[in-house]
């Protein structure tokens, strides 16, 4: 009894540990950090996928062109979000993220493209292009995995996802 006790306590955390699947290693930390951010529409977690500097930036270039900020665009598109994957899969409850492919770059793709200026704040130290697959969890069962190439990159040991990123929300 004791042993199936001790088993049951052992399995049980593995089974919710992978309930909810992310892409291991540092580089996956800023992809980890959005599918979080969209499942909860919090712009503020959203954004710390990004460089502090870009975002520095971006938030003066939108007070310039917009009549709004980054932030509350950036919340808008989340909620937006959000209320566009409830529809499609009941009460929204997870984004499973999972690797599929790891590719050291070079360099930032040329065809990469992005809203504001953006220069990394420091020497770029790696560029990875990652493949992941991810599905959307509700009440309802799951949707359809989708697949989606990001770019990251590191900067002093932090990785960051590329600006052409900004406004991708996982649906």
């Amino acid at each position: 009894m004791k042993k199936l006790i001790f088993i049951c306590f052992a399995i049980f955390p593995l089974l919710l540990c992978g309930c909810a699947k992310t892409v291991d290693g540092r580089y996956g930390e800023p992809i980890n950090a959005l599918a979080d951010a969209v499942k909860s529409a919090d712009a503020e977690e959203y954004l710390e996928a990004f460089e502090d500097d870009y975002i520095e930036d971006l938030e003066e270039y939108y007070t310039i062109i917009s009549d709004t900020d980054l932030f509350t665009t950036v919340q808008s598109t989340l909620d937006q979000t959000r209320n566009y994957n409830k529809d499609r899969c009941g009460a929204f409850t997870v984004i499973s993220v999972t690797e599929i492919s790891k590719q050291r770059l070079d360099k930032f793709p040329e065809d990469a493209s992005f809203v504001g200026s953006f220069e990394p704040d420091g020497k770029v130290e790696e560029i990875l292009s990652v493949t992941i697959s991810y599905v959307i969890e509700g009440m309802s069962g799951s949707t359809e995995a989708k697949n989606a190439t990001l770019i990251v990159y590191s900067v002093d040991g932090e990785y960051y996802l590329h600006p052409m990123h900004l406004m991708f929300v996982f649906q």
